[in-house]
């Protein structure tokens, strides 16, 4: 099996490029029989010549001009790494999970600055549920994850982003919701891989209250044309109550402090060491 080595293919380009070897040798600063020694292990190595002598000149084969639009590329990237790896850039592909508050929060109001001041960061971005991203963090899937917290596991680590409390979203008219009503509707809620639908199924325990039944619907925007029906309840974060209000959307709400705390963390594996992640939480905090 051939395997290339980078300076047979560095001098090759130059002999194709400049015409000959000792115009070739000029180029890249080395004697004419190192550029013949090392053209000659190529062509044993591939298996095919890649020129013709002729009166002491080189004539590119056929294999030779094939061979050359394959390598070129190879080249030129190999001669491309000392400046796009310059100890001043910051490169890199950077994997994040978020939640839909987190889009609508500190994703939304900061991410863009992020991007114009790093270009060369290649970001991944993705919607997903609480428990789903912790998995995905776990399995090195993705590099952050932000998401509720704090974390239990002791395979993470976290740190605050921002707070973010729950409202109940009732029917209109209604000041306070009533075991009798609850009785008589649906809860619309995200599903089990959703932090905030554990913590409504622990209060609606808690407090005694068995809707009629809960509807697993995974779109605010659904669950809040339901909502419009006037017979359902729901919970959503404050992120969420107001992205709906600027669209319109009347929602008669009471907050939730007795549920418990539901602030945002970022979230990351303890054992990936990274310096893109600790920059991008710092710009990251609102």
């Amino acid at each position: 099996m051939y395997h290339p080595k980078l300076s047979q293919l560095r001098f090759f380009c130059a002999i194709v490029e400049m015409g000959s070897i000792a115009a070739a040798a000029d180029k890249m600063h080395c004697v004419a029989s190192n550029i013949t020694m090392r053209l000659k292990e190529l062509e044993n190595d591939i298996g095919h010549p890649l020129f013709t002598r002729e009166n002491k000149s080189l004539i590119i084969t056929p294999a030779g001009r094939k061979f050359y639009q394959d390598v070129k590329p190879l080249v030129e990237k190999c001669d491309e790494l000392p400046s796009l790896w310059a100890q001043n850039k910051q490169r890199a592909i950077f994997k994040i999970g978020a939640l839909d508050v987190a889009f609508l929060t500190c994703i939304y109001q900061k991410l863009p600055e992020i991007i114009k001041n790093y270009p060369d960061i290649d970001l991944s971005l993705i919607k997903g549920s609480s428990f789903a991203l912790e998995r995905m963090v776990l399995e090195q899937a993705i590099d952050l994850a932000i998401t509720d917290g704090p974390v239990q596991t002791t395979q993470l680590q976290s740190v605050f982003a921002f707070h973010q409390p729950l409202y109940l979203v009732m029917p209109q008219g209604m000041k306070k919701e009533r075991a009798d009503i609850i009785k008589k509707s649906n809860f619309y809620l995200f599903n089990r891989d959703c932090f905030y639908r554990q913590r409504v199924e622990v209060w609606l325990e808690q407090k005694g209250y068995q809707p009629r039944s809960i509807q697993t619907i995974e779109s605010y925007d659904v669950i809040t044309a339901c909502l419009d029906l006037g017979n359902g309840f729901s919970c959503m974060p404050e992120s969420i109550i107001k992205q709906l209000r600027k669209q319109g959307h009347v929602l008669n709400v009471r907050p939730m402090p007795e549920i418990g705390p539901t602030d945002v963390y970022f979230v990351w594996c303890k054992t990936a060491a990274s310096e893109i992640r600790e920059k991008f939480i710092s710009m990251m905090k609102i």
